[in-house]
């Protein structure tokens, strides 16, 4: 029984393309990423399932919205700028309040860099403080 676990994140602009990405496993977890396609694959097939959950519910959390093999999807849309946050993960058993203060952390981190004057919204985030930010993050909520 594996004592760590493995974490997929990205943040999805309004056209369907990557903002940012972070892979993240906990101690005993899986470090080795060769599965990266498979979980970029999952998180883009599952934004169709997003936009429906959309329109279904009023909440901005969407838990549970996918599950692909031993992959669970869960899923944060902010707000009326169409940005989308997944988080694919194989803990089954994860906390539900530790994955919501993780989507609503990162939320507070993407609006605070989407004020910048300098960043063009729905590009690509290329920040050393972004990514050190969020790993900090995902340390802190993700066990």
């Amino acid at each position: 029984m594996s004592s760590g676990y493995a974490y997929y994140f990205v943040i999805v602009g309004k056209s369907d393309n990557p903002l940012f990405e972070l892979e993240y496993s906990t101690k005993g977890g899986d470090h080795n990423f060769d599965h990266r396609y498979l979980t970029q694959f999952v998180a883009h097939a599952t934004l169709d399932l997003v936009d429906e959950h959309i329109w279904i519910t009023p909440h901005m959390y969407l838990k549970g919205v996918d599950k692909f093999n031993e992959w669970f999807v869960t899923a944060f849309v902010g707000g009326n700028s169409r940005v989308r946050f997944l988080l694919l993960h194989d803990a089954s058993k994860i906390e539900d309040s530790n994955i919501r203060n993780f989507f609503q952390e990162m939320y507070e981190l993407y609006t605070k860099f989407a004020l910048n004057p300098l960043y063009v919204h729905h590009t690509p985030i290329k920040s050393k403080l972004f990514d050190k930010k969020a790993y900090n993050i995902a340390k802190r909520y993700l066990p």
